[in-house]
């Protein structure tokens, strides 16, 4: 998930290349609409961090509810110690489907 279309398609082009099915989304609406429909496919996220409709950020635990056993990874060039605590801190959130740390 990445609005700007170059980054997204040359990150999913590698992906290709190394032989696996990538779906992409420009933004927060069809990302989510696709990892409705595939979630038990899906085995990594890869999501920008500014994009125009959400903050990557806070996106981390929608990621988890949606696509539970997916990987989360974030990129940016706009990184900050704030978002990296904040990530680290909602990938310890324990969610209802999940067991005990």
């Amino acid at each position: 998930m990445d609005d700007e279309a170059h980054l997204r398609q040359l990150r999913a082009r590698v992906l290709e290349l190394e032989g696996y099915a990538v779906l992409q989304a420009p933004g927060v609406a069809r990302g989510f609409e696709l990892l409705r429909a595939y979630a038990a496919e899906v085995l990594v996220i890869l999501s920008g961090v500014k994009l125009p409709d959400a903050h990557g950020v806070d996106l981390l635990l929608r990621f988890r509810a949606a696509a539970p056993d997916a990987e989360v990874v974030l990129l940016t060039t706009f990184g900050t110690i704030a978002n990296g605590v904040r990530a680290n801190e909602a990938r310890r959130v324990r969610l209802p489907h999940e067991g005990r740390f």
